[in-house]
C-alpha cells in the first residue's frame, strides 16, 4: 500500500484531490493530510472515510518538511510556496512530487532542480490540473497528425458559478492582468477577442486573449509555433466588467484584497451548473492539405477536473519511471489520462475541417 501525502488538503481543491486519490486507487492507499493548524488538520483527517492520517507541516521549516515526508511514496502539493522547498526535500529523499501551481516563475524554480532529480532517478511533475494540465495534453493530441503546424489556439470557457475558492479567483485575476503579445504587438490582457467552438454550443463563443504560463512550457518542451491562449466566462456582462477593470489596472488591486472579502463577493451555488470548457484549435498541413483540427472538452467542474487529472497523474507516476522535472504531457497522453480517470463528468469531442 502506497503512502500518499496531500499538502494543502484543507482547501477546496485539496479536499477534492484527496477524494479523487481514494477513488482512483480504490482506497488502497494510506492517505496523509497536512496542515499548519493542528486542530483543523485533525478534523480534516477525521472527515475522510478511510484510515487517514494527519501530520503537522510548516512549509517554511525545512527540517520539519524533511521529517514529515520521510516515509512517503508520493507528495501532492496544492498550496503555494515562495521557493520549492517541498520539491527539493522530495528529490533529496527520492519521493515523487506533483504540483498544481499555474505560474511559470514558480515552475522555473522547480525546473532548476531538474539535474538533482535526474541524479536521484526521481520525478517531479509541475502544472498538473485542468488549465494548465489537461490543456497541454489536448494540444499534444491535436498536433499529432500534422506534418506542419502553423498556429495553435487554446481556450478556456469559465463558469461564473465555479467552485474555485478564493485562491482560484486570485490566480485567474493574476493571469488576466498580465499584458499579452499578439503578432509582435503588446496590449492589455483580456482585451483582444475572437470566437471559438466549444462542446454543447451550437455557435462559437467569444473569448479574450491572455498570457499563460503553459505557453512557455509548450514552446520549450512540445512545439514552438504561434501559440495563443484565450479565456472568458459564460456571462458577457461579467466579461466586459473584468476587461474594464483590467484596463483601469484595478484587477491588480483586487488581487491584494482581503481574502475574506473576496470569498463573500464571489458566491458558489452548489445547485447550479458549473460546467467549464476547454478547446484547442490547430491549423497546419495534414495529409498534404491545409487542415484545422479541433478538440473540445466539457468538464462538470474546473476544480473537480483538476483533482481528477492530478490523482490520475499520481497513479501514472507511481507506475512509470518518471525522472526529472516534467509536465503532464511529457509522461502521459490524453487517451491514457481519460481511461484512468474513468469519469462521465468529462466529455471530449474532436473533428477536422
Amino acid at each position: 500500500m502506497k503512502n500518499i501525502m496531500v499538502v494543502g488538503a484543507s482547501g477546496a481543491l485539496g479536499r477534492l484531490v484527496c477524494n479523487e486519490l481514494q477513488r482512483l486507487f480504490d482506497n488502497q492507499i494510506k492517505l496523509i493530510v497536512t496542515d499548519y493548524k493542528m486542530e483543523r488538520g485533525k478534523r480534516l483527517a477525521d472527515s475522510f472515510n478511510s484510515d487517514t492520517q494527519f501530520r503537522y507541516l510548516n512549509v517554511d521549516d525545512v527540517d520539519n518538511v524533511k521529517q514529515v515526508i520521510k516515509d512517503v511514496d508520493l507528495v501532492v502539493v496544492i498550496l503555494k510556496q515562495k521557493i520549492p522547498a517541498i520539491q527539493k526535500a522530495c528529490i533529496e529523499n527520492k519521493i515523487i512530487c506533483i504540483d498544481v501551481t499555474p505560474f511559470y516563475d514558480f515552475a522555473e524554480k522547480v525546473m532548476d532542480l531538474d539535474q538533482g532529480a535526474i541524479r536521484n532517478n526521481i520525478g517531479s511533475v509541475i502544472m498538473s490540473g485542468f488549465f494548465p494540465g489537461l490543456s497541454g495534453l489536448m494540444i499534444k493530441k491535436a498536433i499529432m497528425d500534422f506534418q506542419e503546424v502553423t498556429e495553435v489556439n487554446m481556450a478556456l470557457l469559465q463558469n461564473t458559478n465555479a467552485s474555485v475558492g478564493v485562491t482560484g479567483i486570485v490566480d485567474m485575476l493574476n493571469i488576466i492582468s498580465q499584458p499579452v503579445t499578439f503578432h509582435n504587438e503588446i496590449e492589455p490582457g483580456f482585451t483582444k477577442k475572437r470566437k471559438m467552438h466549444f462542446v454543447n454550443h451550437s455557435k462559437g463563443k467569444r473569448v479574450r486573449l491572455i498570457d499563460h504560463s503553459e505557453i512557455r512550457l509548450i514552446h520549450d518542451k512540445l512545439i514552438n509555433v504561434q501559440l495563443y491562449y484565450w479565456t472568458s466566462w459564460n456571462n458577457n456582462i461579467f466579461n466586459s466588467i473584468v476587461s474594464l477593470l483590467n484596463k483601469m489596472d484595478l484587477l491588480k488591486v483586487m488581487q491584494k484584497a482581503d481574502k475574506k472579502l473576496l470569498s463573500k463577493t464571489v458566491k458558489h451555488n452548489p445547485n447550479k451548473d458549473e460546467t467549464a470548457y476547454l478547446t484547442v484549435e490547430v491549423k497546419g498541413i495534414a495529409g498534404g492539405m491545409k487542415r484545422t483540427k479541433i478538440i473540445s472538452a466539457a468538464a462538470s467542474s474546473d476544480y473537480f477536473t483538476t483533482a481528477m487529472v492530478t490523482a490520475a497523474i499520481a497513479k501514472i507516476s507511481l507506475h512509470k519511471n518518471v525522472i526529472g522535472v516534467v509536465c503532464p504531457f511529457e509522461i502521459t497522453n490524453l487517451d491514457e489520462i481519460i481511461s484512468i480517470m474513468k469519469s462521465s463528468d468529462l466529455i471530449i469531442e474532436e473533428f477536422v475541417m
